[in-house]
């Protein structure tokens, strides 16, 4: 009964809190007391049963009201309770009871959507912030093996030479293959000054490479920028709450080395995966004069609607921005809303496709959800998830071509007068 109570008290405080549509009010409760039956048979004597038990009560509710599209509860804890019984399978088996059944649970919904225990979390919210202590790359799973996208500038990974392209298989002698990205993120973290043996696959090399990589403090580098000739280059490698006040520094800086000599600008956000939508935002609204930059409909209905401040910080200058098929999510965003106001002309590959957002939400035991809770679309345009952003100007980088060519050909796409021929190592 005193479940019952406090699941519906927090259900209120969400509804509240977060104005969502609910379309349909399940018997949340009755999974749970399915759970917590099945929790109770499975572990025995655990210290924190009633914390974790809520932990799974807190994030079933949440689901249930916030995820992007309908669930089932019933049909989550089933997976949620064939996680917590799985038969132990070597080395990779997760021992956490709790962790095994929200993975199982979140891995029946969609790829992007995952829970994060304590450790993960704190790591993830510091790279939020601009910094965190790791090896400095930004990996994927593709096709079942844990791939390097990037490297960030600086980085244990980029002293020691992995290369983009490069899949680890191993993490200290342990196999990655069957791990879910959760689990092989907690398998490449670890305290500062510690080393990290990898073995990786490379295409250049027939057998496996071994690597040792030093985890460290990593600054990330947000923004940079400059000014050649007549034209303003800006990088933006990733979303962190240094990116808004990024961009804009490098506007003002346009403003007080050109003037309005500035004929146009550059903005490369190629390789950049994306990270915090309210920077996006602060990124298109400088470009824009007012206009929608995203919607966000959950369950059929719009739930967010975001407009750019009136006020162009270019006073119209024109655009041309550089995309690659790993340009994701919230460069996405930024892309999306100049393109459908006619604001930019997109250069070089056709973006990923990545139109969903997740909202970060922390739990009881420390640990956090990452959970979809909607699909963008942006600038008055049509959804660019899984199907990516098409080029003005398409361009496919080809073997041999120098970052530098590709910066100076979107460039040149400007009519301006420039030299550029500079590039920054991408850092993501």
């Amino acid at each position: 009964m005193f479940k019952r109570i406090l699941i519906a008290l927090n259900l209120l405080m969400l509804v509240t809190a977060c104005a969502i549509p609910i379309t349909r009010t399940h018997d949340v409760s009755a999974a749970i007391d399915r759970y917590e039956l099945a929790y109770r048979e499975t572990v025995k004597d655990d210290p924190l049963m009633a914390q974790n038990i809520n932990v799974m009560a807190d994030v079933l509710q949440t689901v249930d009201q916030r995820y992007v599209d309908d669930v089932d509860p019933e049909d989550l804890i089933d997976k949620a309770i064939e996680g917590l019984k799985a038969v132990p399978a070597g080395e990779n088996w997760e021992s956490d009871p709790t962790t095994r059944a929200l993975n199982a649970m979140l891995a029946s919904m969609d790829r992007y959507t995952s829970y994060m225990e304590p450790r993960n979390y704190s790591s993830y919210r510091e790279g939020l912030e601009g910094h965190f202590v790791g090896l400095g790359i930004h990996i994927r799973m593709i096709d079942g093996n844990l791939t390097v996208m990037n490297l960030l500038r600086g980085s244990g990974a980029e002293e020691a030479d992995v290369r983009e392209k490069d899949i680890i298989t191993h993490v200290n002698g342990e196999p990655i293959h069957g791990l879910t990205m959760a689990q092989a993120r907690a398998k490449l973290r670890g305290p500062e000054n510690t080393v990290a043996a990898l073995t990786v696959q490379r295409q250049s090399s027939p057998l496996p490479i071994q690597i040792d990589v030093t985890r460290r403090e990593v600054d990330v580098a947000a923004v940079t920028h400059r000014v050649d000739g007549n034209v303003g280059y800006i990088r933006i490698f990733s979303f962190t709450k240094k990116t808004g006040p990024g961009v804009v520094a490098a506007l003002e800086e346009f403003e007080s080395t050109l003037g309005s000599g500035l004929c146009g600008i550059v903005l490369d956000m190629r390789n950049n995966p994306g990270g915090l939508v309210s920077e996006a935002e602060v990124v298109a609204s400088a470009f824009l004069d007012g206009g929608n930059i995203y919607t966000v409909r959950n369950r059929g209905r719009e739930l967010i609607a975001r407009e750019a401040d009136r006020g162009d910080q270019t006073k119209g200058a024109p655009i041309v921005v550089m995309l690659n098929s790993k340009s994701a999510s919230s460069s996405e965003i930024v892309a999306g809303a100049l393109k459908y106001q006619a604001r930019a002309k997109l250069f070089g590959e056709k973006s990923f496709g990545k139109g969903l957002m997740q909202s970060l939400m922390p739990l009881r035991n420390g640990g956090g959800l990452r959970l979809t809770t909607g699909r963008f679309t942006t600038g008055g345009g049509p959804t660019f998830h899984d199907v990516g952003l098409a080029p003005d100007i398409p361009h496919l980088m080809a073997e041999g071509e120098s970052d530098e060519s590709q910066i100076a050909l979107a460039a040149k796409s400007l009519n301006c007068s420039s030299g550029l021929t500079t590039a920054y190592a991408t850092t993501q």
